[in-house]
């Protein structure tokens, strides 16, 4: 996959620099046709990488995903007199613009506001409880080492020495590690941080010395193998003398083997088919508090600090978060926190989380997730569904119909609108037509395709005190489809991206020439685009200059109020 990249941008460059002689040749050196009009070269870029294959009623069309295509689809709907309100009922295009980024990844918003916002709930915790027990995200500390020019065996005791570091005070430290598997909801996620361009290695071996360390934590099958490594060196004579006096708890695929200087035991209490390390540290912690009085997360992840506030009532004793940096540590109290927002808020956060966008679901383009803790807030039927989401595997209607009123009031907070096509069709009728997709709530079939994906990986986060939980295949749920390269890929729609009579116009089939009266771009009264046959004629409108930005699209999320009807 890496190299098939290479090689297209190296032919990119060489096509760039061909057109850029032929200009100089043709024009600058002879000064003959000089202000003539340039050839549209039609490259790709990041904006036009997604495509989507689309039937009207008469026709194949293929949509590419730009920023004009909305807006083009539109002038179309337009042109045929169509009601504007049936028309919306669309997403108008290959993907949801308020959902996904013009390249089809996920729309990502700024998780650590909701972590600060709930954390400045309660004043930091001065004292911890001792005995305690120190569980540390595993993975979260390799990304920190500097592994080049190492062997994989001094990169284990410096692991090692890490985790000993960071939980100096404790009697117990767990260091809890994901598994990788091939079919998995995080694969986009993955591929956004440079999976595509991770090193596989075909075996990991002590003596040998660490190439390209990035590019190795890129690769899921290469950590796989460097977390098996870690486990095997540690369980060694030499590195279990390190221990002293503490005990360690070190996780390998689906197993957990405890370490102390006398022996090794693998450990079946905390066997278990988790694959994410925030829902097992959350396993490990229950199976830590009946022996301590404390128990330390340390990871810098708001998924965990949300965990820790759902399952605190479960988790039998003090539970801190330390976050903050070496010379400026914190300790956030879960208790104080959970007592400051009660019950109902903490027990609805997860369903809040997974919702407005996390690692694995998209967020909403330009909604923050400030404005949607207000929001649960300050309502309670929005925390009953929150808290239900993910409690079942399938969603019902009745919480499919409240997740629509919440949505058409992250864009309109005092809207009486609660159908999502309803309030796109308000939204641009008030903007008179003047809006940017991604300024409109997604439409009913996308949002819905949203929540079921939400559900799912809240659902996952509600069993994670559960050893062996029943997972469906993600296959079996409508958000997600097989890619091309048997990987996971969100499925963004199950309906026509737009109305048939706007597919049917959208493009022209001209071989030649684009006009009259053939063209039927210009019958309309439409300029050609690229979803057009012919690629360059003169009725194609010149680029613009400047490339229109959709609200929200570098990845800045707006808290403020709402938009007003």
């Amino acid at each position: 996959m890496f190299l098939r990249q290479i090689h297209k941008m190296y032919n990119f460059v060489i096509h760039v620099i061909l057109k850029w002689l032929k200009f100089q040749e043709s024009r600058l050196e002879t000064g003959e046709n000089f202000h003539e009009r340039l050839p549209r070269l039609n490259l790709k870029t990041f904006d036009t990488t997604k495509s989507r294959k689309t039937k009207s009623s008469s026709k194949e069309v293929i949509l590419k995903s730009d920023n004009k295509l909305f807006r083009h689809m539109i002038l179309v709907a337009s042109s045929r007199k169509l009601s504007m309100k049936e028309v919306l009922k669309h997403p108008l295009g290959p993907i949801p613009w308020s959902l996904a980024n013009t390249d089809g990844t996920p729309k990502k918003t700024n998780k650590a506001a909701l972590a600060r916002k709930l954390e400045a709930k309660a004043a930091p915790a001065e004292d911890i409880e001792r005995p305690s027990a120190c569980i540390i995200d595993g993975m979260s500390v390799v990304q920190k080492l500097k592994g080049d020019k190492l062997t994989f065996e001094e990169l284990a005791d410096h692991m090692l020495a890490s985790a000993l570091r960071i939980g100096i005070g404790s009697e117990r430290i767990d260091v809890v590690f994901d598994v990788y598997q091939q079919l998995s909801i995080k694969g986009a996620e993955r591929t956004s941080r440079g999976a595509e361009t991770g090193i596989r290695f075909t075996n990991i071996i002590p003596g040998h010395k660490i190439q390209q360390w990035r590019r190795l934590l890129s690769c899921g099958a290469s950590k796989t193998k460097l977390i098996s490594l870690i486990a095997s060196q540690w369980k060694k004579p030499n590195m279990r003398e390190k221990l002293g006096g503490k005990t360690l708890y070190v996780t390998c695929d689906n197993l957990c083997f405890r370490l102390t200087r006398d022996n090794v035991i693998e450990e079946d209490e905390l066997k278990t088919s988790q694959e994410e390390a925030d829902t097992r540290v959350i396993f490990h912690a229950k199976h830590a508090a009946p022996l301590v009085s404390s128990i330390i997360m340390v990871a810098e992840d708001t998924d965990i600090l949300l965990l820790c506030l759902a399952f605190h009532k479960e988790i039998n004793c003090s539970v801190y978060v330390k976050c903050g940096t070496a010379t400026r540590t914190r300790y956030i109290s879960i208790s104080k926190v959970s007592a400051a927002l009660g019950h109902g808020v903490c027990a609805s956060l997860l369903g809040l989380h997974s919702f407005t966008g996390c690692d694995t679901v998209s967020a909403f383009s330009g909604r923050g997730k400030l404005a949607a803790l207000k929001l649960l807030m300050t309502h309670d039927h929005f925390r009953n569904v929150f808290a239900k989401l993910g409690k079942e595997w399938q969603l019902t209607d009745e919480i499919l119909k409240v997740l629509e009123e919440f949505t058409c009031r992250l864009y309109v907070s005092q809207s009486e609108i609660c159908d999502v096509n309803e309030m796109r069709y308000e939204l641009f009728r008030v903007k008179d037509g003047n809006v940017d997709s991604g300024q409109l709530p997604p439409c009913q079939n996308c949002l819905h395709l949203h929540a079921t994906r939400a559900n799912y990986q809240a659902a996952i986060w509600h069993r994670a005190l559960q050893a062996d939980p029943e997972v469906p295949n993600p296959l079996e749920n409508k958000g997600w489809s097989l890619g091309d390269d048997g990987e996971l890929v969100i499925n963004w729609m199950t309906a026509a991206p737009a109305p048939d009579t706007v597919l049917e116009f959208l493009s022209c089939k001209c071989k030649k020439s684009c006009k009259l009266p053939t063209c039927q771009c210009m019958v309309n009264g439409l300029h050609c685009t690229q979803a057009c046959l012919l690629q360059e004629c003169e009725n194609m409108k010149d680029e613009e200059v400047h490339a229109e930005q959709e609200e929200g699209s570098d990845g800045s999320d707006s808290d403020s109020d709402s938009d007003t009807l």
